[in-house]
């Protein structure tokens, strides 16, 4: 699939503001499956973006605005061309250990309920892919997917004993989930350019390592692996380290925030079978 993706985001905040500070990564990386013709990110007001790579490998961002300021605009848009992998990840820069993505964080901690679950749903699966794909099966029934997002993605096990969240909470929970199975496991956050979205702009889904294999998506909202409609940009251990926009505004800080995003395609999508 060739695309030209424009993405915007709008913030009006309440009152006006002294300052604001903002970290992005809307920038995708190009790997095996993805290749990135053209990006750029501007914002408005106009402000010195610095452009930088993360812990993750992540591109990021950053720029300060000075105010005072009653509204903010982020654009992030280019030409991407991504082809169906089955959500297999090659050629991804990976700079940590396996072990780094097995880590417990309190985004992603499993619950003995959770642990339960995991352990009951897998039981008598040996193969590590078949696991996974039950997994995420088993994960899609039991818990709704809710396209409406909370401000900020609750923790895995809230989710799951919600039963429904957002694509973020979902893929929270899976890598917890994966984490639990003792599969190293990470959270990326994208955009999905199928027209079909059944949600907003942002899309999130989880990526395990299985042996002999390598890293695969799993994306537990919509009940299958990424295709060439996944548009991957940032991962982290959780959301707070993907996360597409962090901001500190100095003053009234409340803030309404709105997003779109167009893409136009220059072709179908082609489908294929996991290797």
């Amino acid at each position: 699939m060739r695309a030209q993706v424009h993405y915007q985001l709008d913030v009006v905040f309440a009152e006006p503001v002294r300052a604001v500070n903002q970290v992005l990564r809307l920038t995708p990386r190009g790997f095996d499956s993805q290749h990135v013709r053209d990006w750029q990110v501007s914002v408005d007001p106009d402000a010195t973006l610095r452009r930088s790579e993360d812990a993750f490998g992540n591109l990021v961002h950053s720029c300060s605005h000075e105010g005072p300021m009653e509204r903010l605009s982020v654009v992030a848009e280019g030409e991407v061309e991504t082809s169906d992998a089955a959500g297999v990840v090659r050629g991804q820069i990976e700079k940590f250990p396996l072990d780094v993505f097995l880590r417990d964080v309190e985004t992603t901690h499993a619950d003995k309920l959770l642990r339960e679950f995991v352990a009951d749903r897998l039981a008598g699966e040996a193969d590590p892919l078949a696991r996974m794909h039950q997994l995420m099966e088993a994960l899609h029934e039991a818990c709704k997917f809710d396209a409406t997002e909370t401000a900020a993605p609750r923790p895995a096990a809230e989710v799951f004993a919600a039963g429904k969240g957002g694509a973020r909470e979902l893929a929270q929970l899976f890598v917890a989930a994966a984490r639990a199975d003792h599969a190293p496991a990470r959270f990326i956050s994208g955009f999905f350019l199928g027209a079909d979205a059944p949600h907003g702009p942002h899309h999130a889904w989880a990526e395990v390592f299985v042996e002999s294999i390598g890293w695969i998506g799993f994306d537990c909202a919509l009940g299958y692996c990424p295709r060439d409609e996944h548009l991957r940009v940032a991962q982290g251990l959780d959301y707070w380290g993907a996360a597409p926009r962090r901001a500190a505004a100095f003053g009234v800080a409340k803030e309404q925030a709105e997003t779109s995003l167009s893409v136009d395609l220059a072709r179908q999508a082609s489908w294929q079978d996991q290797q």
